[in-house]
């Protein structure tokens, strides 16, 4: 394969990346536009996000969180009239960290979402939106959301909000490591880098942390939303400072896996440790992703070997 070949196969791969990266941008606004719709009830705005059948169905769970759900079905035209005609205060719901799926003319935007009514809470759940391409752009076919009660989750929720990566981040396997540390890294009362921090990772990123309970291992996995809504209230009341003291890299072509040795503390010293990401990468072609990371802090039971410490600690 020529150099040639190879450069014009690299600038194809990332314009369709960035094509589909469009794309569900555009498909997460028409979740976006709906949402505005309904916080100014205003019914045209309503309507001009669905397909000519589309349709809602809601999925009541009973409040306290048992039993069997009921169901309703709405057309588009119905749930337009009837948030339009609602009197009182603004119907507020909002999905802090929606994900959006592409299959040719099909895409699927889901996540979690809040709903206020005016200043006050109503009710939590989960939507899950099916959209269509037209020759007006993409319109929802139908969507089904859930109305939940146990919201506490819901309510602690941090908002992302999306950004280009930097390409000093990104650029260099030490860059994104140097930037996976200092985007969860900060003194009492410092907001967290969770923007910065998501460009690091492929979109369907997962972690898993490794603890020991009464002699059980156990392994918490969790995607990049439930990591962030997990330790942001800890990280920004205690302070949090995580350091890398070694690196172990290991490198094939466009995928490479990092063993990265690290020491941490809160502000006050009372928890503090050592233990070891292990770090999966891969090169697209024009940057580097974070596949997954996984973790496991220093234990009298699990001491870090010596070779994944400084030579001046390896003792």
């Amino acid at each position: 394969m020529t150099i040639k070949l190879i450069a014009f196969l690299i600038i194809l791969t990332a314009a369709i990346t960035a094509v589909a990266q469009d794309d569900k941008q555009a498909a997460i606004g028409v979740v976006d536009r709906l949402f505005a719709g309904m916080k100014a009830k205003n019914a045209e705005q309503i309507r001009s996000v669905f397909s000519a059948e589309g349709q809602l169905v809601a999925i009541d769970k009973p409040r306290d969180g048992k039993g069997i759900s009921t169901t309703r079905i709405l057309s588009g035209e119905a749930f337009a009239k009837m948030i339009s005609e609602a009197k009182g205060p603004d119907f507020i719901e909002s999905m802090p960290s929606p994900e959006a799926r592409i299959a040719g003319d099909l895409a699927i935007v889901t996540g979690r979402y809040t709903f206020y009514v005016g200043d006050k809470f109503s009710h939590c759940g989960t939507n899950t939106f099916n959209l269509v391409r037209t020759e007006n752009g993409w319109k929802i076919a139908n969507g089904a959301s859930t109305l939940e009660f146990q919201c506490d989750r819901d309510l602690k929720a941090v908002k992302i909000e999306t950004k280009q990566a930097d390409p000093k981040d990104v650029s260099t396997i030490d860059g994104i490591v140097r930037a996976f540390y200092e985007t969860i890294s900060g003194s009492k009362g410092t907001p967290r880098q969770w923007s910065r921090d998501k460009t690091l990772y492929m979109p369907d990123v997962r972690f898993v942390g490794m603890s020991e309970q009464d002699g059980k291992i156990r392994a918490s996995v969790m995607d990049h939303q439930r990591y962030v809504d997990a330790t942001n209230g800890a990280f920004v009341a205690n302070g949090f400072h995580e350091r890398e003291i070694n690196r172990v890299v290991r490198r094939f072509g466009n995928i490479a896996h990092v063993f990265s040795t690290y020491e941490f503390n809160d502000d006050d010293m009372t928890d503090k440790g050592r233990g070891i990401n292990s770090i999966e990468l891969y090169w697209d072609g024009t940057r580097w992703w974070i596949s997954s990371a996984s973790w496991d802090d220093e234990r009298p039971n699990n001491p870090i070997p010596k070779e994944f410490l400084p030579a001046k600690r390896r003792k």
